[in-house]
């Protein structure tokens, strides 16, 4: 997958369904999905989050929650993501898709898993010598040189970075695995999905659609 490749359009039975992969926190991909709705006008929205995200969203959106509390690894993505534009939180993709839903009455789908599915997959997945050594990782991020050029490269480079071990990798498998799952349900009984992707995980959740 290159940088270029923002937006996937399949048909999956009777229904098109829009991929759209976003870069977490640039304010410009608020617009993009703006966009990307306008011109195609789903019927469903799909998120990259979980139900109880969904619900921390709308809470923020509705003015129910004023401040949004950023790790320390958070904080260093903002500031390198921030080479290539103004960075918020929560993310001005999700946020303009739920704006979106709020206005027009379309329904917004969570397409993680829910909090007690996570914790089980991490559990399973991650051991005490992972968490360690993750941990280390992190706290040295700050010293990394990250390269890329692109928001997309950039992207890429992070996931990589903070994905190195592999359980984290097979926990971002499972994430994809269900997301495509859940795109596919959507999809069953409509005729225009759009889902709004994470750009790092489009790669992971094509592979499982076109299986």
């Amino acid at each position: 997958m290159t940088a270029t490749d923002r937006q996937r359009t399949f048909d999956i039975g009777n229904c098109q369904v829009i991929l759209l992969g976003t870069i977490k926190g640039l304010v410009s991909e608020g617009l993009l999905v703006r966009e990307t709705y306008e011109g195609f006008r789903p019927e469903m929205l799909c998120l990259h989050i979980s139900r109880e995200e969904i619900r921390g969203l709308k809470a923020v959106v509705n003015g129910k929650i004023k401040n949004t509390f950023l790790s320390t690894t958070e904080k260093i993505y903002a500031r390198e993501m921030s080479r290539f534009g103004e960075v918020q939180v929560p993310p001005p993709s999700l946020v303009e898709a739920c704006r979106i839903s709020l206005k027009d009455k379309i329904p917004l789908v969570p397409l993680d898993m829910d909090d007690g599915s996570f914790s089980k997959q991490y559990t399973e997945l991650i051991g005490g010598t992972t968490l360690v050594r993750q941990s280390l990782r992190l706290k040295r991020i700050n010293r990394r040189k990250f390269r890329s050029d692109t928001p997309e490269g950039l992207a890429i480079e992070w996931d990589r970075s903070i994905n190195r071990f592999r359980g984290f990798r097979r926990l971002e498998e499972k994430r994809e695995e269900n997301m495509a799952s859940g795109i596919r349900s959507v999809c069953n009984g409509h005729s225009r999905v759009l889902a709004v992707l994470e750009y790092e995980r489009m790669s992971g959740i094509i592979s499982h659609l076109t299986v």
